[in-house]
């Protein structure tokens, strides 16, 4: 197998909150990053970083489909929902559908050995535990989900293998990394987003006791995490001097804490933004908060990361997330909202 210095990686949603931190730790780890940009002002923040720009969006399937032929590996990262929360789900699925479908076309095309498309998806796709347990990758699909997300994952997955009859070579790998619901770090990202419903309505919503444990992870960790599946996932260990690719399909969740509980984690919001907190039912959250707020700061969703310890050798390390709306990236934010809000 190559070395990573002899790799290039293709990246949708290179510029986005986890992206433009993954592209940083994949280019100090010797990566060529070739990344997606749908702006002049995102090509030259990729130039910055030391990547290459390509111009397009998920709808540019042709240049997806030629930047995945001359790459080692594919990371998608994009997300077609987050440009418009309110649009059908449906529409976001047929996107990302077509998205992949062009790059693992591309991918399976490409001179490379290594071929291998990381995806990513959320550890809310599962059933939740019965007991208020951990889940891991082995769960069954949830039979409530709050979004379609399950099918993008299970057409990803679909893939593995793509390419494996044609005269390319070996088949496409594919590998799945689930997110948490709360992705934190640097003053960004959904803390933010709520802080920002918060400081419009000028309290924060808390539902019922706010006892529901939900699970996390550092932006700085979730994208140490990707880098090491470019490196781990689907590669069986051989010799001293060579591990062998192995074709196939693995899921990963990328949670550093299953352990946090909504009481502490608006305790800490409202103290940051000195803002009262309001209990209330989840049907009334969705009106009063919207929909949104509701779902995130009351779903039960507690996937475990020790695959990804046990299988990438990861380690999160960054501070946790109560502490660092407390005291942390999160006390700056808090101002610049509530200023925004004109309650500063």
């Amino acid at each position: 197998m190559s070395t990573p210095k002899q790799q290039r990686i293709f990246v949708t949603g290179a510029t986005g909150y986890i992206g433009s931190r993954f592209v940083a730790f994949a280019l100090r780890s010797g990566f060529t990053v070739h990344g997606l940009s749908r702006s002049a002002p995102k090509a030259a923040t990729l130039r910055a970083l030391g990547a290459v720009p390509v111009t397009g969006d998920l709808t540019s399937l042709s240049v997806l489909r030629a930047e995945a032929a001359q790459a080692d590996i594919v990371v998608h990262l994009a997300d077609a929902w987050i440009d418009d929360f309110s649009q059908p789900y449906a529409n976001v699925i047929a996107t990302d559908a077509a998205a992949v479908d062009a790059m693992v076309s591309g991918l399976a095309e490409s001179r490379s050995e290594r071929k291998l498309f990381v995806g990513t998806s959320g550890v809310g796709v599962v059933e939740r535990d019965a007991g208020d347990g951990e889940t891991d990758e082995e769960a069954p699909p949830s039979r409530n989900p709050m979004n379609g997300r399950i099918h993008c994952e299970q057409h990803i997955l679909s893939k593995a293998g793509y390419g494996s009859g044609d005269r390319a070579g070996k088949g496409v790998s594919v590998c799945i990394m689930r997110l948490p619901p709360f992705v934190y770090g640097r003053g960004g990202s959904g803390i933010r987003l709520f802080m920002n419903i918060f400081a419009k309505l000028g309290f924060v919503v808390r539902i019922g006791s706010g006892e529901t444990k939900t699970c996390v992870v550092h932006v700085d960790d979730a994208a140490r995490a990707y880098v090491l599946a470019l490196e781990h996932a689907c590669v069986r260990p051989g010799n001293e001097n060579e591990n062998e690719i192995r074709p196939g399909r693995e899921i990963y969740n990328v949670t550093s804490s299953t352990e946090v509980t909504f009481r502490e984690f608006t305790g800490a919001i409202a103290d940051a933004m000195g803002l009262p907190l309001r209990e209330m039912g989840a049907a009334e959250a969705a009106e009063t908060a919207g929909p949104l707020v509701a779902g995130f700061f009351s779903d039960r969703v507690r996937g475990s990361g020790e695959k990804a310890r046990r299988e990438l050798g990861w380690e999160p390390r960054e501070i946790g997330v109560v502490e660092d709306i407390r005291g942390g990236s999160y006390v700056q934010a808090a101002k610049e909202v509530m200023s925004a809000a004109g309650r500063g």
